[in-house]
Order: structure tokens, then C-alpha cells, then sequence
């Protein structure tokens, strides 16, 4: 048992959170996303939630816990949904949404604590004439250290790639897990030693980020009749460099009409393409819609989203899933990634083995090296854990790389089957008692 009461006496100063509502509130992330996840992490939760409001607070925590062997759990949103920031062991959950002071802003670079808020974030970065990058669909609650620690892409991928892509975040400061922390300064190729690892391996204190010049994007959804269509459009809209944009996805009629927010009557038999389009490409973005066989189901432009609160950009990415499930609960996704040489093919192949059990939603982006990378967040009917898997093999079958988001070892996500030397080094040298979240990582905790 641990010494949780020992532990609030010697740390007097900071924002304790006993409240047994809310300690299993901030206990959670979305792993409710996966039904195979649910019953493994749903009673999981921290003894207490510690806020720290500055570094030195945070440091005097990590001492004292690992003087009292308690664990320690990062968490920033709790938007991820891998169950990423779930305590397996109980313990502390630290949460680090206090710690949010941007430290300076100069020439289209930032230096921000890991706890601001990507929306936060953006609304700032925008004062300066800038914008961010990437950020998910859950920009609103998810931080900006979550997202380098547990996320992938989002929207603005389709310029500048996923969030690690080598550029896009330049430094940052990383917290160690021993009786007396350091403050390691880290950038280049270490920056990937610490993305994607949950937290795991070390605490995210800060992160420069290089931003982009802020535009006004027009939101689009589109109507097509055909599947090819839509696909061809959202390829030739990719691939023309004279038309700025900051997202394009496409889904079939089906998954687009659980956007049931959106004032616009949805055709099951159709399928639709969500773009964000600079405000002065209207002429030859409507062109090229043209060339596809086009319409405009619904469009608003850069003021009215901020006006009305109303944006597709919570209907990409994972807010479709998201979505979906406020009016069908037995759905779950998929994170998948199609050969760009014959995406349709694998689709209709999917469809055949399938039927209406997996409905088509494909987000297009570069991958850290520019070149194009069809990913995706299909919806699954959920009917039984072992259809669900089933369903992961044919995809896997046809050449469609899965990620799996159904279990939280970190392993068999992004990492797929194992993790860099790197990795396991960083853990070694920065957490040597494992008390970082525990048990996420199979070689080391089972």
C-alpha cells in the first residue's frame, strides 16, 4: 500500500485532488474507444491527482515519490486512446495542465510549457500571425506535450506531416524520475526517443515548436456520387501546390452521417470530403471540384466557425469515431495505413470480406520525408472481440498496415512489435526504479 498520506504531509503546498469522483475522472483517457480495452482498464485508477502549479513543485514531487516508491502517471488532455494515461498501479497521476506559461514566441518559434492546451495554444500562436502546425481534432482539450508523447497527425499533416516530423519541434526539456531530477535538454534525433512512448520514459517539461504563418481556411464538406470520385478529387487537391490547405478526409455516406451537428442532409449511398481551403483558393478549389463531379454540401467560412463554435475540424481525425459513437455506442475504429498505388483496390477488397461492418474514413497528409501517406480511421461494427481481430488480419492481409489501438503495451501500437534501443535506454537511465507508468511497456513489467 502506499504511503499516500505520508506523501500529502511532506508536499503541503500542492493542489492535492482526494475526491473519489474526480480522482477516477482524471484517471481515464479515451481507451472507451476500444471494447477490448474496457474491461481491462476501466476499474484502473490513481490513489490521489497531484497539480502541480510550476517546475519546482514537480520536481519536489518526483523526489518524494521516489523516496515513498509510489508510481507516477502523466497526464495531459486525456485524450488519447490507447489508455496512455490510465494508472495501472494506482499511485500519483500527475496532472500537468497548470503548467501551461508560454515562455517566449519570436519568428515563427515557440517555447511552451507541455501542458498548454493545443487550442490554447493556437488562439496564442495566432496573436503573433502564426498557427500551429499540427494539431488533433481534439485541440480544444488535448496539450501539446500529449500529443508529442501519445498522438501521431492531425490536422495540418497534409502540409507539414505528423507532429515528430524533423523540423516542426526543434527542442525539448525532459524531467527525470530520481530521488534528485534532472532537467535533460534534448533535440535532433533524441526528440524521437521520447514521441509516442506515453510518458514512459521520461516528463515532458517543454517543447519548441516551429509554427507556420496564420491563414483564413474556408471548411468545405463535399458531395460526391462515386467513391472514385471523391478519392480522385482528394488526390488531385493533395497533390496541387498552388492551393494552401490544412485538411482532407474522406469518408463514405454512412460514417458522415453520424455529423449529425452539421445542417446538412447526409446521403448514405455517397461520400463526402471534409477540406479546409485558404480563404483566397475558392476559384480553383471550386474548379477542380468541378473536374470530379463535385458539389458543395455544406461550406462556412473562417468567421462564421469561430462565430457559430460550429468546425469540421471536430469531424476529422479521431472526432469521427467520437461522433459516431454519441449515437451508436457499438462502434470502435481502426488506425490504418493504405499503399498509395492502390488505395481503392484495398478498399473495395475490404468491403467485399466485410459488407457494412467497416465504414470508410481515410485522412491524406505527408509523412515526415513529403511524400504522400494515406491513413485512416475506419469505423468497425463491433459485434464480438474475436470478429474485431478477425477484422484487423484482413486488413493486414491486403496490405493495410494497422496500428493497433487496442492495447496499451506500447510495443504493439506505432512501434510495431518493438521498441527502439533508444527507448528502453532512456527508460533505463531516466526512470531506473520504473516508477513512470508502469506496466505499458511488456519487455520491462511482464
Amino acid at each position: 500500500m502506499f504511503s499516500i498520506d505520508t506523501l500529502q504531509l511532506r508536499l503541503p503546498d500542492i493542489e492535492w485532488v482526494t475526491s473519489k469522483i474526480h480522482i477516477k475522472r482524471l484517471s481515464k483517457d479515451f481507451y472507451w474507444f476500444s471494447p477490448l480495452l474496457t474491461p481491462l482498464l476501466a476499474k484502473k485508477k490513481a490513489d490521489i491527482i497531484a497539480r502541480p502549479k510550476n517546475e519546482s513543485e514537480l520536481k519536489a514531487l518526483i523526489s518524494v515519490c521516489v523516496d515513498l516508491d509510489i508510481p507516477l502517471t502523466v497526464r495531459g488532455g486525456g485524450t488519447g486512446n490507447y489508455g496512455q494515461a490510465v494508472p495501472l498501479l494506482g499511485g500519483v497521476v500527475v496532472d500537468m495542465i497548470a503548467l501551461k506559461t508560454c515562455k517566449w514566441i519570436s519568428d515563427g518559434v515557440i517555447q511552451v510549457q507541455a501542458g498548454m492546451r493545443m487550442g490554447e495554444l493556437e488562439n496564442l500562436t495566432r496573436q503573433h500571425g502564426w498557427e500551429l502546425r499540427c494539431m488533433p481534432s481534439t485541440y480544444k482539450a488535448a496539450s501539446i506535450g500529449g500529443l508529442f508523447a501519445g498522438g501521431f497527425g492531425g490536422i495540418g499533416s497534409v502540409n507539414y506531416g505528423p507532429v515528430a516530423t524533423s523540423g516542426t519541434v526543434q527542442r525539448a526539456r525532459i524531467l527525470t524520475i530520481e530521488q534528485y531530477p534532472r532537467v535533460i535538454d534534448i533535440s535532433g534525433d533524441e526528440l524521437l526517443t521520447y514521441h509516442h512512448t506515453y510518458g514512459t520514459n521520461g516528463i515532458i517539461l517543454e517543447l519548441q515548436l516551429v509554427l507556420t504563418p496564420a491563414r483564413d481556411w474556408s471548411e468545405y464538406l463535399m458531395e460526391f456520387a462515386s467513391l472514385e470520385n471523391a478519392y480522385t478529387f482528394c488526390r488531385a487537391l493533395l497533390d496541387s501546390a498552388g492551393m494552401d490547405k490544412r485538411e482532407i478526409s474522406l469518408y463514405d455516406g454512412v460514417a458522415a452521417s453520424y455529423f449529425k451537428d452539421i445542417p446538412v442532409q447526409i446521403a448514405p449511398e455517397r461520400f463526402y470530403v471534409i477540406t479546409l481551403i485558404a480563404s483566397n483558393c475558392r476559384v480553383p478549389f471550386m474548379e477542380l471540384s468541378a473536374k470530379h463531379s463535385g458539389t458543395i454540401a455544406w461550406h462556412q467560412s473562417f468567421d462564421e466557425a469561430n462565430k457559430s463554435g460550429l468546425t469540421l475540424m471536430e469531424h476529422c481525425w479521431n472526432h469521427s469515431t467520437l461522433q459516431a459513437l454519441k449515437h451508436d455506442k457499438n462502434f470502435t475504429n481502426l488506425q490504418t495505413n493504405y499503399d498509395d498505388t492502390c488505395v481503392l483496390e484495398q478498399l473495395k477488397e475490404v468491403k467485399k470480406e466485410t459488407n457494412s461492418e467497416v465504414l470508410i474514413h481515410l485522412e491524406f497528409i505527408r509523412n515526415a520525408q513529403s511524400k504522400i501517406l494515406i491513413t485512416g480511421l475506419p469505423l468497425v461494427k463491433y459485434t464480438s472481440d474475436q470478429r474485431l481481430l478477425d477484422i484487423i488480419e484482413i486488413h493486414r492481409r491486403l496490405g493495410i498496415k494497422v496500428n493497433n489501438s487496442h492495447t496499451y503495451f506500447l510495443e504493439d501500437g506505432k512501434h510495431g512489435g518493438a521498441l527502439d534501443q533508444a527507448i528502453l535506454d532512456s527508460k533505463s537511465s531516466n526512470d531506473p526504479y520504473n516508477l513512470l507508468n508502469p506496466g505499458k511497456i511488456r519487455m520491462l513489467d511482464n
